[in-house]
């Protein structure tokens, strides 16, 4: 994905994903926009989250950022979420 202007009503969607990630000391940042086909690259940032594990399981987390955010910027039809609780040697114990 390169660097395109973000989708209209973004910033929106992010504070209202925000709003349920930040219960559980989560964030999240978008990494990508491909306008092209609609998706839209995210990051969650797990730094201040006391209990990583506790914060929304993928995929659920996914369809409900999708959902979030789709609703403030249309444009976004889907959402490639990075987890580092999937990949990150600190979340996964291997």
């Amino acid at each position: 994905m390169t660097p395109e202007p973000s989708p209209t009503g973004l910033d929106a969607g992010l504070d209202a994903v925000r709003v349920f990630l930040g219960p559980d000391g989560a964030d999240v940042t978008p990494t990508g926009w491909d306008p092209a086909s609609g998706r839209l690259a995210l990051r969650l940032e797990l730094a201040g989250a006391e209990c990583p594990e506790c914060v929304i399981p993928q995929p659920m987390l996914g369809e409900l950022m999708l959902g979030a955010i789709a609703e403030h910027a249309p444009e976004v039809q889907g959402v490639d979420l990075d987890d580092p609780r999937e990949t990150d040697p600190a979340f996964t114990g291997h």
